[in-house]
């Protein structure tokens, strides 16, 4: 096989192929025994028509593409292992001459990476501001859990007021007649400006408990019924009670509400878990600004097939987000917020596609792989990380997808790493002019109560 490769900008190159004439047509011959022992044909057993035969009932120009959808992934493969092309699409073909007796000609594009030049990667110095646990995180930590635990009780107050809540009966009526699904009783109802519907929540102020009286609103055009968006309605109230949020005291009651013996041993589990949030903070931004800085060094021209191709990726994702909350994607698509993220989108889309070639540079210089023993250990830290029971593990392992996902995340892990510890890191203060702050140590109580959430999900299941 003849095999020429023709270089186009910066990472495109054209692959010709000329096959012997007698490996083609072995090829073919090998499609008509193949064809004739999966199909019947009349007045012979299955395998045992000849070639002509079998040439009448599908006709060669089939015969001919069952075999180059055969043959041509296997040239192709071997082109690309002869030529060491490090390819990074499938390929297009863009021209395939095959007549019988003749050399089969082919002609394919391919893009290849593009060829990093890695700056010197082992002198890389940071200076990274260091995270620390707030001085009032233990006290946002309590009050937040203490709020998770209030209550709603009965007031005696003269009227209700904003930010009140009042426990409801209600029927809702449209044109005089009451709508579907329109009648609720024992309702609990914040009060607050827009919720519920438009301009409700204000009309409740100023009655008391045991009020009945009627309201007249209007449903919003984008409402979510779409039998009632825009139409005039009344809402006949009974309004039953008026309640305010009670928040527990932050003692050993409250602590043994959330699992444990007492309050001291509450403080002790929240000062440990953001000294945990802390060091983990901590390794991300050395980790990032190591990263940064390796990125930097280096020079690659970045192709834009491969930056389009991420924000596709990327705009997907977001797609497939929005439908699985019940949005239409044709209507988000009109959004000012996705117009918004459109625009980032392709600076995230950039990025990436940087950081994963320079990386990717990395592990071929540094020749790091990924044993079995490393995926297995990091997907049984998965499972056990997102709760998952064992007889799911053998779907898992079988997800194709999923494994090669978690392989690219452990040799990221390596070479990162591998980086880190080659880096001169030094931590700095930190102030509000070099770091966002640390938003993860506040968000402990919501941690704790999705992790608790996730374990019980699981034991039903």
């Amino acid at each position: 096989m003849k095999v020429s490769v023709e270089q186009e900008g910066k990472n495109i190159v054209h692959v010709e192929l000329e096959v012997e004439a007698e490996r083609a047509s072995r090829a073919y011959d090998t499609t008509c025994r193949e064809l004739s022992q999966h199909v019947e044909i009349p007045g012979f057993r299955k395998g045992k028509a000849p070639k002509n035969v079998v040439e009448k009932r599908f006709g060669k120009e089939i015969i001919k593409k069952e075999a180059l959808d055969r043959l041509v992934p296997e040239l192709l493969q071997q082109a690309v292992a002869d030529k060491e092309l490090d390819i990074i699409t499938n390929p297009e073909i863009e021209e395939c001459k095959f007549e019988l007796g003749e050399p089969l000609k082919l002609k394919a594009k391919f893009e290849v990476r593009p060829e990093v030049k890695l700056g010197d990667y082992s002198t890389i110095k940071v200076e990274v501001p260091q995270a620390k646990v707030p001085d009032d995180a233990m006290e946002a930590a309590l009050d937040k859990l203490a709020t998770q635990k209030s209550t709603l009780q009965p007031v005696d107050k003269p009227a209700v007021e904003m930010n009140d809540h009042i426990l409801l009966d209600f029927e809702c009526m449209v044109d005089g007649k009451l709508t579907e699904g329109g009648k609720a009783e024992g309702l609990t109802l914040e009060i607050k400006e827009g919720n519920f519907i438009p301009g409700f929540c204000e009309k409740m102020v100023g009655h008391k408990a045991g009020d009945e009286f009627e309201v007249d609103v209007t449903f919003p055009d984008d409402y979510r019924n779409p039998k009632l968006a825009s139409k005039d309605a009344t809402f006949k109230v009974n309004l039953k009670e008026i309640r305010a949020k009670v928040i527990p005291s932050i003692d050993d009651e409250l602590a043994k509400a959330v699992g444990h013996e007492n309050l001291d041993q509450l403080k002790a589990d929240i000062t440990k878990q953001m000294e945990e949030e802390v060091e983990t903070e901590n390794q991300s931004r050395v980790q990032k600004a190591v990263v940064d800085a390796v990125v930097k060094s280096a020079q690659v021209e970045i192709p834009d097939t491969m930056v389009e191709r991420e924000y596709k990726l990327l705009m997907q994702q977001i797609r497939s987000f929005v439908e699985q909350n019940g949005q239409s994607w044709d209507e988000y698509e009109k959004t000012e917020e996705l117009k918004a993220l459109d625009k980032t989108k392709h600076t995230e889309a950039s990025q990436r596609v940087l950081h994963s070639l320079v990386l990717g540079a990395v592990v071929r210089a540094e020749k790091i792989d990924v044993s079995q023993d490393e995926i297995a250990s990091n997907f049984l830290e998965f499972a056990q990380r997102n709760y998952i029971p064992q007889d799911k593990f053998k779907e898992m392992a079988q997800n194709e997808y999923f494994m090669r996902q978690l392989m690219e995340e452990v040799l990221t892990g390596k070479v990162v790493d591998f980086l880190v510890s080659k880096a001169d890191v030094k931590y700095v203060e930190e102030t509000p002019e070099n770091t966002q702050g640390l938003e993860n140590v506040e968000a402990h109580a919501e941690k704790t109560k999705e992790k608790a959430a996730k374990k019980e999900a699981v034991a039903k299941s």
